[in-house]
């Protein structure tokens, strides 16, 4: 089978769907289509892959990028053809962990959705459901009336369909929205139809830059990090989030954690029980401090000479 009628098969199955995202299959097509060129030929063994792999000099990231779309790949031709998939034993190669990207502070969050003028309904709208949810771009994206519930919201991502609870204030502004443009098709709209996943990222990352949010990663997915990051720093447990944000995997979820390490810190200090073995032994020792200096000032009491009194 040739390598390229493989990859077009494969592309074609990444734009057809729909809960993959728009992106997919430009990240897809130059590492594949770079192959194609080495290796004409559908590879029946690890050798020729393992050689092209070789070739791409970059960073650690890059080569496991290219190791994971050829993986995709084979794994694809090999379920639909029912053919060996020559990847199935190789090993991807090693890359140090990246520290996830900057998320946001409560205050800057809170600036953000003031930053929102009054007339600008929708926007506010699309900003506190950020906030509120973690849910993705093109989720808040493909969101409809019917998808709105009492004290939910159904929303469809790349790992499918989920049920992502609602603040009572951020249900209000997506009805209002809904009532303002008077269309039942979807919840968010822009001048020619619906919003967008870069209509949104738009519309977002302004507001970031209004209010003063350093770059260079500014749009949705930095308020989604913040969720995350937020939800875990205020007492949610990793299970809730890993369901709430649509993780497949918890180890994905489990990256937030590490977001929230400095707010981790301060609340130890604040509730470390040391501290309260401190203010403890303090209280022990300040009252026998006091007793003995009740005990010394009755000594010296007792010791004082008589006075002598007069004819």
């Amino acid at each position: 089978m040739k390598t390229q009628q493989a990859i077009n098969e494969f592309l074609h199955s990444r734009i057809s769907n729909p809960n993959l995202s728009e992106l997919t299959v430009p990240w897809y097509q130059p590492k594949l289509q770079r192959f194609a060129r080495v290796c004409p030929k559908l590879p029946k063994d690890p050798k020729p892959i393992e050689a092209f792999l070789s070739t791409v000099i970059s960073s650690p990231a890059t080569n496991l990028n290219y190791f994971n779309a050829l993986r995709a790949f084979f794994r694809f031709i090999s379920e639909r053809h029912d053919i060996h998939n020559p990847m199935a034993r190789m090993h991807a190669p090693h890359s140090k962990k990246k520290s996830r990207r900057a998320t946001l502070e409560p205050a800057e969050e809170m600036r953000l959705l003031e930053s929102v003028p009054e007339s600008k309904l929708r926007d506010r709208a699309i900003l506190t459901l950020f906030v509120d949810s973690g849910v993705r771009s093109s989720e808040l994206a493909g969101l409809r009336p019917q998808d709105i519930g009492m004290e939910t919201v159904y929303v469809s991502g790349k790992t499918g369909e989920r049920e992502v609870p609602l603040s009572e204030e951020t249900r209000r502004l997506l009805l209002l929205t809904i009532a303002g443009h008077g269309q039942q098709d979807y919840v968010f709209r822009g001048h020619k139809g619906p919003l967008t996943r870069y209509g949104i990222y738009r519309i977002v990352s302004g507001y970031m830059r209004k209010v003063g949010i350093q770059g260079p990663k500014l749009g949705p997915h930095r308020v989604r990090h913040a969720f995350g990051k937020g939800y875990l720093v205020n007492g949610g447990d990793l299970r809730s989030l890993q369901l709430l944000m649509g993780h497949t995997n918890i180890s994905t979820t489990q990256a937030y954690a590490d977001l929230a390490i400095h707010d981790i810190i301060a609340k130890h200090h604040q509730f470390t029980p040391l501290r309260a073995t401190h203010a403890a032994a303090q209280g022990s020792l300040d009252k026998v401090q006091a007793i003995k200096e009740a005990e010394a000032i009755l000594k010296e009491s007792t010791d004082e000479p008589k006075g002598i009194s007069g004819n």
